[in-house]
C-alpha cells in the first residue's frame, strides 16, 4: 500500500479539480498567506474544505505558513482554534515554534514537518519524534540513501517527493509584489501563471514568494526501485500548478504505482510523454542521485539504491 499526496491552496483548485488519483491532501498555500481562500489563513475555507476532502475518502493534512513572525501567530493561533473538532489527520509545520503552538491548541495531533523545515539528519528526526513530530519531508537536497537513512534509523516516517518543481528558498515577502509595485489584483492567476527567471538555459520557477526549480523532479522510471526500498508515502509538488498539470502527474503516477512489480514498463514512454506535455522546463531527477538538480539520469546508468 501507499499514498499518495499534494497540496491544494484554496477552494478553487478543490472544488474545479479531478483529485481523485491522491489518497491524501495538505491543505493551504504554506509560502504566502494572502493567497486567495488560502486554507492555511482562512476558518471559513478550512472548515468546509475538510468536510469535503473527509467525504471523499482521503486524509487530510493542514499545512501552516512556513516562515511566521511573531505578528502571524496571532491569525495562526485563531486558525488553530478554530481548527479544534475537525477530522483533521494531521498538521504540518516547518518550524519549532509553530510545532509547540499547534501541540498546545490541538494536543497529540500528528505533526509532519514541512519541506521548509530543513531536515537534514536522523539524529534531527529522532529530537523532532520527542515533540510529536511523527513525518517529515527531508530537504529537498538528500540523496535518496540518504533518506533512506533518516527513515532506518529514527522512528519517523519520511515523505519521498516523486513529482514537480523542488522549493529552493522562500521569502517573506513577494517577488510580484516587489516586481510590479502594487498588490496584485488576481494574485491566484499570477502565481498559478508562474514568473521565470532565466540566465541562457538556467531557469527558475517564482510563485511569489518562492523559488522553486524551473525542471520538474521526476521519478517515474525509479519507482521499483523506491517499492524494493520499501519507501511507500509518495508526494508531488503542484503549488502554482496549473489543474490540467495536477491532474495529470496525479494520475500518472497512480498508474504506474499500481504497476509496480507487473507491467508498468509497458507504458512508461506513454506516461512520461504526459508528464513532458504539462512541462515547462523539461524533466530532471533533483538531487537524489547525488548530482545536480538540474540533470535526468537513465535509470540503467545507476546502482540499485543501497
Amino acid at each position: 500500500m501507499f499514498e499518495l499526496s499534494t497540496h491544494i491552496p484554496g477552494p478553487k483548485q478543490l472544488h474545479e479539480i479531478d483529485l481523485s488519483a491522491y489518497d491524501a491532501l495538505y491543505l493551504g498555500d504554506y509560502t504566502c498567506p494572502l493567497y486567495p481562500g488560502n486554507f492555511s489563513r482562512n476558518i471559513e475555507t478550512l472548515a468546509p474544505a475538510v468536510e469535503r476532502v473527509k467525504s471523499m475518502g482521503k486524509r487530510c493534512y493542514l499545512s501552516l505558513y512556513a516562515i511566521p513572525k511573531d505578528s502571524d501567530l496571532i491569525w495562526i493561533k485563531e486558525l488553530l482554534q478554530g481548527a479544534r473538532g475537525l477530522p483533521l489527520d494531521g498538521v504540518e509545520v516547518h518550524n519549532m515554534g509553530l510545532l509547540r503552538t499547534v501541540r498546545e491548541i490541538l494536543g497529540d495531533i500528528p505533526i509532519h514537518l514541512g519541506v521548509f523545515g530543513n531536515l537534514y539528519t536522523h539524529e534531527t528526526a529522532r529530537v523532532l519524534k520527542t515533540y510529536g513530530v511523527e513525518r517529515v519531508f527531508p530537504n529537498a537536497e538528500l540523496s535518496l540513501e540518504e533518506l533512506i537513512y533518516i527513515r532506518d534509523h529514527s522512528p519517523v516516517e519520511v515523505i519521498v517527493p516523486l513529482h514537480g518543481k523542488i522549493p529552493l528558498a522562500i521569502s517573506g515577502t513577494c517577488f510580484v509584489t516587489d516586481y510590479t509595485g502594487q498588490v496584485p489584483l488576481h494574485c491566484e492567476e499570477s502565481c498559478s501563471q508562474g514568473h521565470w527567471l532565466t540566465h541562457e538555459e538556467w531557469e527558475l520557477k517564482s510563485i511569489g514568494r518562492a523559488n522553486l526549480s524551473g525542471k520538474d523532479l521526476c521519478m517515474l522510471e525509479y519507482l521499483d526501485r523506491l517499492a524494493q526500498s520499501d519507501l511507500n508515502l509518495f508526494y508531488i509538488y503542484t503549488l502554482g500548478e496549473t489543474g490540467a498539470y495536477i491532474e495529470t502527474a496525479g494520475r500518472v503516477y497512480r498508474e504506474a504505482l499500481q504497476k509496480v512489480g507487473s507491467n508498468g514498463e509497458v507504458r512508461a514512454a506513454q506516461w512520461l510523454d504526459q508528464l513532458r506535455s504539462v512541462s515547462h522546463s523539461g524533466l530532471c531527477n533533483g538531487f537524489y542521485f547525488g548530482v545536480s538538480g538540474q540533470e535526468y539520469l537513465s535509470p540503467k546508468a545507476l546502482s540499485p539504491i543501497a
